[in-house]
């Protein structure tokens, strides 16, 4: 998949494309995807047009984070079978864009044979553009496919997502997600404290800008080297420890993905580390015994 930043590409050219912010790459998002590889057959190419970075972190009136920032996002976005990701360097400028502006720049840029948006799009200065004013505005330039929402007791959409990790709703988060949320980084040396109580934990570094849900103890699997370990996570305050069941080994410095499942506790406060360690190994049987 070639990622193409801003600049004008030949592989864009007469190509079927996506547009929209992607973060999640959710249930919405694939139907757009699916649509657009239908349009496209074998003898067009697929590509994604999205914006670096989104229009909501650019724009925000609060503190936001990413479901998937960009690095997880383009490896989403490839397996789905797209050809290129066209990025639009999103600046205070850029949103001053009228609708009229926006459609011939993508026009003059990425020169597509077909747009396909959701029904909800919105784009240009105070988001007066809709989906149907792009259809009317293409006229002459490309063509424009509309989606209907995809919904699930709910219209699925990434803030709806966010909200749920946030609550701790682990699984109607995957439900529209299609997918389990999970976390990547890199293991780093933490203070030891889960090997002093019999639970050795790998310390996770995660991006400051990815959204991790609320605080608390869960169930996950763990993938690293090609392989897949069931685990128990501790998440508060942006500290994440996971405890790989059944696993010895050395893991510093290397990626790993942890996939979260369940939620099974609230972060609590131990009088010793006795208590906390007979806590620990609760949570680890309540781990295992959990059906998938």
């Amino acid at each position: 998949m070639k990622i193409l930043p801003s600049v004008r590409d030949d592989i864009t050219r007469e190509a079927v494309c996506v547009v929209g912010g992607f973060d999640g790459v959710h249930r919405g998002h694939q139907a757009l995807i699916q649509r657009a590889l239908e349009l496209a057959g074998t003898q067009k190419k697929t590509g994604v047009i999205t914006f670096d970075p989104l229009p909501i972190f650019v724009l925000k009136t609060k503190e936001i984070f990413y479901l998937t920032p960009r690095c997880e996002k383009e490896k989403l976005l490839e397996v789905l079978g797209l050809d290129f990701i066209f990025y639009i360097d999103f600046t205070a400028e850029f949103a001053g864009l009228t609708p009229e502006s926006f459609a011939k720049y993508v026009h003059k840029m990425i020169a597509p044979a077909w747009i396909v948006v959701g029904e909800n799009f919105h784009f240009g200065k105070d988001r007066k553009g809709s989906a149907k004013i792009l259809k009317d505005l293409a006229s002459g330039m490309f063509e424009v496919d509309i989606v209907p929402k995809v919904k699930d007791e709910g219209t699925i959409s990434s803030t709806r997502i966010r909200e749920l990790l946030l609550l701790g709703n682990i699984k109607a988060a995957n439900h529209l997600l299609g997918r389990e949320y999970a976390i990547h980084g890199a293991v780093v040396k933490g203070k030891g404290k889960g090997t002093h109580l019999g639970f050795p934990t790998i310390n996770l570094q995660v991006e400051q800008e990815k959204l991790l849900p609320l605080d608390g103890v869960y169930k996950v699997t763990v993938l690293f080297d090609n392989e897949e370990h069931l685990g128990g996570m501790f998440c508060r305050h942006g500290l994440v420890e996971v405890h790989i069941i059944d696993f010895t080994g050395d893991l510093y410095d290397i990626p790993v993905q942890v996939r979260i499942l369940e939620r099974i506790r609230d972060i609590r406060h131990f009088a010793d580390d006795a208590a906390l360690r007979t806590a620990i190994a609760r949570d680890i049987k309540k781990v295992s015994n959990l059906h998938p």
